[in-house]
């Protein structure tokens, strides 16, 4: 690659070429049309869960989560009562970016999740996870780009909550707007790799996903006109890149409309391996949360302490997901009251683990308050997966479970220990799992646009080939795929391989062999260790 080339990747969180490319082949997406016909897209098949934390900490590394040991936003830290939220200090070894950063290499990253505390020195605005308002850095940016005072995380949560639709849509516009402006003046300062999530995607697919692939979606509506306007943003970055610059779009994961859901909980209850207890109290001052008006805490609105989230899972079991990432933002840790796991007679928990299954085994060796001794464990564990193999659709008489794996099946690597021990995924894909624990059912019928394995993939530029179709992509391909874009070598620990095929060939990225690099892990994790303990984020 030559030493003038760039590289810039946009994100589009939860955007499926089921929504988009109806809009393209109708000509209402411009920029996307052109970069589909002078490049190359696919799909991109995520991780497993297809969720943002656990997707994007596998973009960042090029390793599958038993090797970073992100497996959602949220984790189980020494009780499975105990869910700490997750920051870039959980993801384990170097990121892409950091070595692209050790490597003298400019990088700019803007609302990339999992990025707080950042882990290199340049320009970085974290993403979800951030907790208060230090999400810009370095501090004094705001002072050069005045417009940066203005920019959020998330949008007005009070309206989603109040299923205010069109006025939650626009709000999100408005985000996104001013995430474009402060963007805009990034991208004209120096640079070698530029990084930009548009979070707005996933936000509107929560809330009307169903409606977004069904003909009731006309084009004068206002969700219509919010993705119009991404599609002219990127616009603006492709018309003004500089020539030597290829780019490359992506989502995190797909989505789906699921119209019915199987409460894991509910069956584990049913079937003698979960035992539930009023929670615990908690001093929160009159039981309730300051939220913000998308995550600059100057502008507080009360919002009542979501049980209303909780009592309502069987309506619509995203807002679980909803509720995490809205308490994972706030500056104090919210205790729920309502009902919990009695740890003391209970042997599996599907915790935090929502859109295809994830059940802990509630064991000795991991939680302090396990009950599963270590001779009893695989008994316990293929038990559980004899049960589920064996499980019907009450309603249809057909298998209920497509595939049943161990964590093993699944994830390879140093933090592998810490993932489910059993992941499964439904038969019906009209069915999704919900980590509820207030459904008295284990099949009911819901509303529920959430994730899907499958995001999109695209890639445009001076080395890509023109209108061709990539559809073996994966997640960690992106991270090998872009140090080979720099000449650098490839860290023998990533799982992921160098998308070659995406190249023109004759281009010295598709002619010039891989670098793959043999790394001393030990080394390698002490290194990392060096680094988190270094950050500054006063």
């Amino acid at each position: 690659m030559d030493d003038d080339a760039k590289v810039v990747v946009f994100g589009l969180d939860g955007a499926t070429w089921d929504v988009l490319m109806p809009w393209v082949r109708q000509g209402m997406l411009p920029t996307l049309k052109k970069l589909i016909g002078g490049g190359v897209h696919g799909t991109l098949e995520t991780t497993i869960p297809p969720v943002t934390g656990s997707a994007w900490a596998s973009f960042a590394t090029g390793k599958n989560p038993g090797k970073h040991g992100c497996y959602n936003f949220i984790l189980p830290k020494k009780s499975l009562n105990a869910m700490k939220p997750i920051t870039s200090r959980d993801i384990k070894g170097e990121t892409f970016y950091e070595l692209l950063d050790n490597n003298k290499k400019k990088c700019i990253l803007i609302n990339l999740p999992v990025s707080y505390p950042p882990r290199i020195g340049g320009t970085v605005i974290t993403s979800l996870m951030t907790p208060g308002d230090d999400f810009i850095f370095p501090p004094g940016l705001a002072d050069e780009i005045p417009e940066l005072r203005e920019y959020r995380i998330i949008p007005d949560t009070s309206l989603f909550l109040d299923d205010k639709e069109a006025q939650y849509v626009n709000d999100i516009r408005g985000l996104e707007k001013n995430r474009f402006i402060c963007a805009k003046k990034l991208y004209r300062r120096e640079w070698d790799f530029f990084f930009m999530l548009f979070s707005g995607t996933d936000w509107v697919q929560h809330q009307m996903y169903d409606k977004l692939i069904s003909e009731k979606s006309g084009d004068e509506s206002h969700s219509m006109r919010f993705y119009q306007e991404i599609d002219e943003y990127i616009g603006w970055f492709v018309d003004n890149a500089a020539e030597k610059t290829n780019i490359l779009l992506m989502s995190d994961h797909g989505f789906r409309a699921y119209d019915k859901a199987f409460f894991v909980n509910s069956w584990l209850k049913d079937e003698g391996y979960l035992r539930l207890e009023p929670r615990t109290k908690q001093k929160i001052p009159e039981h309730r949360f300051s939220a913000d008006q998308g995550g600059k805490r100057h502008k507080k609105i009360d919002i009542g302490l979501p049980i209303f989230l909780l009592n309502n899972l069987k309506i619509l079991s995203f807002l679980s997901a909803g509720y995490n990432r809205v308490k994972a933002i706030l500056p104090f840790e919210i205790h729920l009251k309502g009902i919990q796991p009695n740890l003391s007679k209970t042997t599996a928990f599907n915790a935090s683990y929502d859109i295809v299954g994830g059940i802990y085994i509630n064991d000795e060796n991991r939680f302090v308050d396990g009950i599963v001794k270590a001779e009893n464990y695989d008994e316990l564990r293929c038990g559980i997966m004899d049960k589920l193999k064996g499980l019907r659709n009450p309603k249809t008489g057909e298998s209920t479970i497509k595939r049943i794996y161990k964590k093993e099946d699944i994830y390879r690597g140093e933090q592998a220990h810490l993932a489910p021990d059993v992941i499964f995924t439904l038969s019906d894909e009209n069915m999704c799992v919900s980590a509820s624990l207030y459904s008295d059912k284990a099949f009911d019928e819901i509303k529920s646009n959430t994730h899907s394995l499958n995001g999109i993939f695209l890639a445009y530029g001076q080395d890509i080939i023109k209108g061709a179709d990539i559809n073996d992509a994966k997640i960690i391909d992106l991270a090998p795929t872009l140090l080979h874009m720099f000449g650098m070598p490839i860290p023998g620990d990533m799982d992921g391989r160098v998308l070659k095929s995406m190249f023109k060939q004759g281009s010295k990225l598709h002619d010039e062999p891989t670098i793959c690099q043999k790394d001393d892990e030990r080394e390698r994790i002490r290194q990392s260790i060096r680094k988190i303990k270094s950050f500054d984020i006063s």
